[in-house]
């Protein structure tokens, strides 16, 4: 989902504030979007396999070899390792599509 904002300010004369003031305003609408409104990152090119352990804790796309099953989503825990898939065994492959913070690891919440 790339979405790109695009602001137009002019000015007559040197254009200083104005010009300083649409860039600064198209940065903040380019960080807002790509963090998708939440806190956590958005979509990752890298592809996980079975055995490689989760760096970060968050929700993960899940691909099948040979398309035995839908592409879906699971909840990893970072540190946890990618299991194997009982059909495609070690060539199932996890993308991280948004990083989301386990409830017990934030400092709010930490259990005791």
């Amino acid at each position: 989902m790339a979405s790109s904002v695009r602001l137009s300010v002019t000015r007559a004369g040197s254009g200083g504030y104005a010009a300083n003031f649409a860039r600064r305003t198209r940065f903040l609408l380019q960080s807002a979007l790509k963090n998708g409104g939440h806190g956590g990152n958005r979509s990752s090119s890298r592809r996980y396999r079975a055995g490689d352990t989760a760096r970060q804790s968050g929700i993960y796309e899940v691909i099948h070899d040979r398309s035995h099953r839908e592409v879906h989503e699971v909840v990893m825990i970072s540190g946890q390792q990618f299991p194997d898939c009982e059909t495609c065994k070690d060539k199932v492959r996890f993308r991280l599509v948004r990083t989301a913070p386990y409830i017990f690891q934030d400092e709010d919440f930490e259990e005791e």
